[in-house]
């Protein structure tokens, strides 16, 4: 398919954006600054307010009515935080009150965001429906009833943060109006236009394409924060075919339009950022969605070639071939985007789950792979890690007389039931913190369903699910680790337990070449080879066993992960060598993909051990990367075919690098070339200039396919 060229406007917002804060060589933290300096001063002017709750959202609000209005050059969609360096007297106020409210106001842990919400309610009924809403329940309150107080709490700090997001579109509107002044006409006339469009939305329902992308991103902005996009080929095709039936829109103006959104996600998001939405799969209703704008929004990748927004296709077998070439052409290309998800199992697996067909349809990746639906969740993803081969360290050290591999994988189910438990525990602690202190934006809250219904916010449990997503990292190497200590200690007797874990102790000290005989003589994962394979479907299921019966604070279900975003590096820098021959203190496989450079045999192979296991339950995300080298057409057919293979063999994720190691090591030599080259990680993509020494290594050690 031939996608247009980018319009020139689309150009030069690209170049501002690669120009910007977020891209410099060392990212700015003005962000989070300027952010805290108005968040901690609305802390204190709130002083009098009677609860921390509505004090947050006092001090929230305080932020909003202060925050810097931003319209940069050639934007059509705006809202934009200020990233310029703090001046003299800000740095001196923050630090000033910074550390005073640092010890005054109760701390925010855990996960938030990492949600996509309802949006199509946003652009149906506007922030004045929703505050209609809202004093409507807060009308109907008895408040002899013992709930109705914390209820009534709930709902006027919503009303607070609504009301000080509608102010803040009133200051854009003046801003816009005053540029306009002494723009030049052209220019004048679009900043006239972004004015007329911010007086309509988000207050009030958005009547076109354009407004609700401007509605959409101006709510979204003001959160701050990694919330997904949802689906917005689905809730945005009606008013873009509306558009166009009108003559106010055509397939090149809305890619612009896009563009322009889908750029500011650069412009603005820190680097190691996950965050994004998907197009494609099938509707609620079941109906396979393929539209205008599945095509146009997977079209915009080729335009702003950069990490964000983390785009995903949902695949299954009514996905038409065009929209598939179109993806793997992007992938071919070396964008990094879009993720491959298939959407029959990841529906499958939210239905065992007890989410009825419809909401099962209608999901989100959360972040990097993890799987909630749309506009329902206060779901903890990615809580907690699991280190799975420190684990077996320990079991080694506790279990030097095991008789056999049996014995071993017993003591260490138990050690890993044991983990999750322990630490989910953990987490439970920061739901009930955050349940009393209210530390969420209660605007998430107000486009999450149920909240408003229950006058619970989202750190309340007011959404409809709220599983917690414990991911377990370096499962390659465990199985590699368990595959070496079957062989060296209960099959060859070469070692005993004791003397393989003194040997990792020292880190192969003295040992290089038992670790050269583990690296390249005993199997490992991804090679399509059936011990290793076999131990992954036992490990696999010895993990869904792990989180069996274990709940959060809400009492909603613990559901595995297999993805790891940084953590397969930052972990396995802090764990010592293990088993399968990987050095101490060196990075793990990432996420559920097999050991850096172990998949010899071929990327058939690989993809074939990749999806030997039962991936249906793991809702909490699987990422499994793929590194290929560019080779124009071969390489198209061989993504294309192994994307195919992954979904038939029930594989939930893909994801692709197209990138050869000559641009990876010269990138790494001579950053300042390659600022904007992007690569995925462990479920997510990155500038790869951005990344730590070791994230780079981690990448260029992958075996690059051909």
């Amino acid at each position: 398919m031939k996608i247009p060229e980018p319009t020139s406007r689309a150009v030069k917002l690209r170049e501002q954006t690669c120009q910007g804060p977020m891209m410099s060589e060392l990212p700015s933290h003005t962000w989070g600054l300027r952010r805290d300096l108005h968040l901690y001063e609305g802390w204190v002017d709130a002083e009098g307010r009677p609860t921390t709750r509505l004090r947050r959202c006092a001090s929230r609000a305080y932020r909003m009515d202060h925050t810097a209005v931003v319209i940069n050059d050639h934007e059509l969609i705006v809202g934009c935080p200020d990233l310029s360096a703090l001046t003299e007297s800000e740095q001196r106020r923050l630090a000033e009150i910074g550390e005073m409210a640092r010890r005054c106001i109760p701390p925010v842990r855990g996960i938030y965001d990492h949600m996509a919400m309802d949006y199509e309610k946003l652009i149906t009924v506007g922030v004045d429906g929703l505050a209609s809403e809202i004093r409507q329940r807060r009308k109907a309150l008895n408040p002899q009833l013992p709930d109705s107080i914390a209820k009534d709490e709930f709902y006027q700090g919503c009303l607070m943060e609504l009301n000080a997001l509608l102010g803040m579109a009133s200051r854009y509107v003046e801003r816009a109006l005053a540029m306009a002044e002494n723009a030049p006409p052209g220019r004048a006339r679009e900043l006239r236009e972004i004015a007329d469009i911010l007086t309509k939305v988000p207050a009030r329902p958005a009547q076109t394409f354009r407004e609700a992308l401007q509605s959409i991103h101006f709510y979204t902005f003001m959160l701050w924060g990694d919330y997904q996009l949802g689906r917005p080929d689905q809730y945005l095709i009606d008013l873009y075919r509306a558009d166009v039936a009108a003559g106010r829109l055509t397939p090149e103006s809305a890619l612009e339009l896009i563009d322009c959104f889908c750029l500011l996600y650069s412009a603005y998001h820190p680097k190691g950022s996950a965050v994004g939405f998907m197009v494609g799969g099938r509707d609620p209703s079941g109906r396979a969605v393929n539209n205008e704008l599945t095509y146009l929004l997977l079209q915009s990748i080729a335009h702003t070639r950069m990490a964000y927004p983390g785009i995903g296709l949902c695949v299954h077998d009514e996905t038409p071939d065009d929209l598939l070439e179109l993806a793997v052409d992007m992938l071919a290309e070396g964008y990094s985007h879009p993720a491959i998800f298939n959407d029959e199992a990841i529906t499958r697996g939210l239905m065992d789950l007890g989410l009825p067909e419809r909401d099962a349809r209608h999901y989100v990746h959360s972040s990097c792979v993890e799987i909630t639906p749309c506009g329902q969740s206060g779901c903890w993803v990615f809580s907690p890690t699991i280190n799975t081969p420190a684990l077996l360290l320990e079991v080694m050290r506790d279990n030097d007389d095991c008789a056999d591999v049996a014995e071993l994988t017993a003591a260490y189910e138990q050690a890993l039931r044991a983990k999750v438990l322990s630490e989910v525990n953990a987490q439970k602690l920061l739901q009930l913190e955050r349940s009393r202190n209210g530390t969420d934006s209660l605007l998430s809250s107000c486009l999450v369903n149920d909240c408003l219904k229950a006058g619970k916010s989202v750190d309340e449990g007011g959404a409809n699910y709220n599983f917690i997503m414990p991911t377990f990292l370096g499962l390659a190497n465990l199985v590699d680790s368990i595959a070496a200590v079957e062989t060296l200690v209960f099959d060859e007797k070469e070692l005993t337990m004791g003397e393989f874990c003194r040997i990792l102790m020292d880190d192969f000290t003295g040992s290089e070449a038992l670790r050269k005989r583990i690296v390249n003589r005993l199997p490992h994962f991804g090679n399509d080879e059936p011990t290793t394979d076999g131990l992954m479907r036992e490990v696999s299921e010895m993990i869904v066993r792990s989180c069996e019966g274990i709940v959060n604070l809400f009492g909603a279900r613990a559901i595995p992960g297999a993805y790891s975003y940084r953590e397969h590096v930052t972990q396995g820098e802090k764990t010592p060598a293990t088993p399968d021959g990987r050095r101490a203190y060196t990075a793990f496989a990432p996420a559920a993909s097999p050991t850096q450079g172990s998949d010899i045999s071929g990327p058939t192979a690989s993809i074939l051990s990749s999806t030997c296991w039962d991936q249906v339950p793991f809702m909490g995300g699987v990422a499994v990367n793929f590194q290929f080298q560019p080779l124009g057409a071969a390489t198209h057919s061989s993504i294309k075919a192994v994307i195919k293979t992954a979904i038939a063999r029930g594989g939930l994720q893909l994801q692709v690098n197209c990138v050869s190691t000559e641009t990876l090591l010269d990138a790494r030599e001579n950053p300042e070339n390659h600022r904007d080259l992007v690569v995925r990680i462990g479920g997510y993509s990155d500038f790869f200039t951005s990344l730590s020494p070791q994230m780079q290594d981690e990448i260029v050690m992958r075996t690059l396919h051909t």
